[in-house]
């Protein structure tokens, strides 16, 4: 079906195009920058490897020149075409001249660990002409290898300053003043339609506040004037500040007189809205949520007289979108990136932030590539050997005086996070001389659990996986022992939010059990005024982190500017609700790891 539609456009794009050619002097045109562009209006059903042939440019030249146009056209967008100059023979003979020179080479022999990113970036050249130079790299990428890297005589780029693109389109557009009412078109987004008509995604949401959780096909969406939108701007206050899918947002007002700092706080948050998925992943929310509280974090700052300029990209979770966004050259001036949530992205922006010297923070994975020789990079979630450290000091402390048992299930992986945890521990207890109990278990139906527990002790019950699934089968046969026995449950974190009922429990985590609850009760009346939503009570909560963690940097941004690396570990910021980070680096040479944990204990 996919194929036949694709035919049927290419045909009436065939047809078309012989009718269309040759009347490009029909169309207006302006200047940015010194460069002379047609303003062309999109028609219906034409795409951009259309709209490049019918004015025999580049695609790639209409992407960087029109950002966003690599997700798709809309008829009656405007878009800016690079006027062709007329060639005569000798520019003809330079332009070929011009070719030959790209076939030439120089020779890169790749290094450990390095990226086709970083590679394509140290020589400023595209990673599809790498990739065309060197067919060998359709089997990977790897160290030793030796690569052609295409020598091009012109540094001329083709991006056009967003500021100045913006300019031109003000000025195209300085006629739309009056409000329309736009029919929203299958794959379109807040931001897609936001750039048709030059406004912002904020001021959609104001005008259509149910468009920030819904967006279906076929409603009506009431786009402001410029008049609206000036007023808007004006008249900003607190409640206004509900935009959480957007690709850039600014806040640069003024700081307060009575702050000496003048500083503007800049960050960059690489996040997967999935705003091109159809079908939302109900898991994807949580990236939201920590933006929203990333955002509230923000609007606090403003009130304390720090401004902030917050530039965010949808990553989804491929590498072409972190590569796209990391093309942006706003990225190379941040303060802080923070991002991305997949570790499939993770290696790209590590590269990208120690190339470029930019600060940037892992605020979900505990495996963050390179960390160990990159000391650009912030790892909040501390990880397999900080939770390893803390619990072998609680075994060997506060529940020293228990009766350890550690619950071995068959076939665990020996990569299982749970069981090398569970094995280290078996082996830092043998060296302090505590004894312990261990069962096998097979089946839930023969789980002999009353055989290794001790009734006139308590006792604390270790499982060797990380896997709920694989765990969950014999939580019932133990439960059943409560009554009898006193039991404590060893939990991972990952399983407190889990329906089934569990014995009492102890677990690790980077976050708090107990909030402040003046603090979490202002924190929670904010965000409903803001957002319109009630609060996700999941564990941990992500708009939290997203409060706790943005906070927490822009104060120490703040008040160091980029030397806060010099002082961080002396620097003990204690205003977090869920969380309260302590950045430590493991080496001279490295990055940063959070080395703050908490015990947390539910009482059944």
């Amino acid at each position: 079906m996919k194929k036949q539609l694709f035919t049927l456009i290419f045909a009436v794009y065939l047809v078309s195009f012989g009718n269309i050619f040759g009347q490009n002097s029909q169309y207006p045109k302006t200047k940015i920058d010194g460069t002379e562009y047609y303003i062309y209006t999109v028609q219906e059903g034409e795409g951009l490897f259309g709209v490049a042939r019918k004015f025999e440019v580049s695609l790639d030249d209409l992407k960087n020149i029109n950002p966003g146009t690599e997700n798709g056209l809309k008829a009656g967008q405007q878009m800016f075409v690079p006027v062709k100059k007329e060639t005569s023979n000798n520019a003809k003979q330079a332009s070929s001249k011009s070719a030959n020179i790209r076939q030439e080479y120089t020779l890169h022999k790749v290094e450990n660990k390095q990226t086709l990113f970083a590679i394509s970036k140290k020589y400023k050249v595209r990673q599809e002409e790498i990739i065309k130079a060197n067919p060998q790299l359709s089997k990977g990428l790897t160290e030793g290898m030796t690569l052609r890297i295409p020598i091009t005589n012109s540094d001329k780029s083709n991006w056009v300053s967003e500021q100045s693109i913006e300019k031109a389109v003000k000025k195209v557009n300085s006629t739309k003043s009056e409000q329309k009412i736009h029919i929203v078109k299958e794959d379109e987004t807040l931001y897609s339609i936001g750039r048709l008509y030059d406004v912002t995604v904020v001021d959609i949401i104001r005008l259509n506040p149910e468009s920030s959780k819904n967006l279906p096909i076929g409603s009506e969406l009431k786009i402001p004037s410029a008049n609206q939108v000036d007023t808007k701007k004006n008249n900003e206050s607190a409640n206004s500040k509900s935009e959480v899918v957007i690709k850039k947002y600014a806040d640069n007002n003024t700081p307060e007189k009575n702050s000496a700092n003048t500083k503007i706080v800049k960050i960059a948050f690489l996040l997967p809205f999935m705003l091109d998925e159809e079908k939302q992943d109900p898991s994807d929310k949580r990236f939201v949520d920590f933006y929203s509280g990333a955002l509230i974090a923000v609007h606090k700052a403003k009130l304390r007289g720090i401004s902030c300029e917050i530039f965010t990209f949808d990553t989804g979770k491929s590498e072409q979108k972190v590569t796209e966004a990391l093309a942006n050259p706003e990225l190379k001036d941040m303060d802080l990136i923070i991002g991305p949530a997949f570790s499939n992205q993770i290696s790209l922006v590590a590269d990208f932030a120690k190339e470029n010297k930019v600060n940037t923070l892992i605020p979900f994975s505990s495996k963050v590539y390179d960390i160990e020789n990159n000391p650009y990079l912030f790892q909040f979630n501390p990880g397999v050997e900080a939770e390893f450290d803390f619990s072998a000091n609680l075994l060997t402390g506060k529940y020293l005086n228990y009766n350890i048992v550690f619950a071995e299930l068959p076939g665990i992986s020996s990569s299982d996070e749970g069981r090398i945890w569970s094995n280290a521990l078996k082996k830092e207890l043998g060296k302090k001389h505590k004894t312990f109990a261990e069962i096998e278990l097979i089946t839930s139906d023969n789980a002999n659990f009353k055989s290794v527990l001790k009734k006139n002790e308590k006792n604390l019950v270790i499982f060797n996986t990380d896997k709920y699934a694989y765990m969950s089968p014999f939580i019932a046969p133990l439960r059943s022992c409560t009554d009898q026995y006193e039991i404590t449950l060893f939990e991972q974190y990952n399983w407190k939010n889990q329906n089934e009922k569990m014995p009492s429990s102890i677990y690790v985590s980077p976050f708090m059990s107990k909030y402040n609850p003046k603090e979490l009760g202002e924190f929670n009346k904010l965000y409903t005024q803001l957002f319109k939503n009630d609060v996700n009570t999941d564990s941990p909560r992500f708009d939290l982190l997203g409060y706790d963690l943005s906070n927490y940097f822009i104060s120490i941004i703040y008040r160091y500017g980029n030397k806060f690396i010099d002082r961080i570990g002396s620097i003990n910021i204690t205003n977090g609700i869920q969380s309260q980070p302590r950045f430590e680096r493991i080496s001279n040479e490295s990055g940063f790891i959070n080395q703050r944990l908490y015990l947390g204990e539910d009482k059944k």
